[in-house]
């Protein structure tokens, strides 16, 4: 009759052990879908004011919190589909790090517009 409370017990800890860390996971997600979701206007208007283009979101690459704070908004410039054009985002301080794409595309940026340093 012990060994059956000790055994429920353990599942019992078990179990809440488990939903701490579903519940800290869904957590984590919903947050880096807020970066991502604020990050996409901020690059669009990035590529409209500096390279006078389109850019399409397509998907993301998340660095983790323990490394630094950026997120790579990966898509393309309307009318170029076949040409990956990479945001580089800072979403603890909302702002562009610097864009990477093809050197026609880089190359293509107004020299008139000064980039803030970061």
């Amino acid at each position: 009759m012990k060994k059956k409370k000790v055994w429920g017990s353990i599942l019992i800890l078990l179990s809440i052990l488990v939903g701490i860390f579903c519940y800290m996971q869904y957590t984590e997600d919903v947050q880096k879908e807020e970066y991502v979701l604020s990050g996409i206007p901020i690059g669009q208007d990035y590529i409209r004011k500096y390279y006078n283009a389109e850019f399409i979101y397509q998907n993301n690459d998340f660095i983790g919190s323990y490394v630094n704070s950026t997120v790579y908004l990966r898509g393309y410039i309307k009318g170029y589909e076949g040409q990956i054009i990479s945001i580089n985002y800072d979403y603890t301080k909302k702002e562009v790090l610097y864009v990477t794409g093809p050197d026609w595309f880089i190359d293509s940026r107004n020299p008139n517009k000064i980039v803030p340093p970061f």
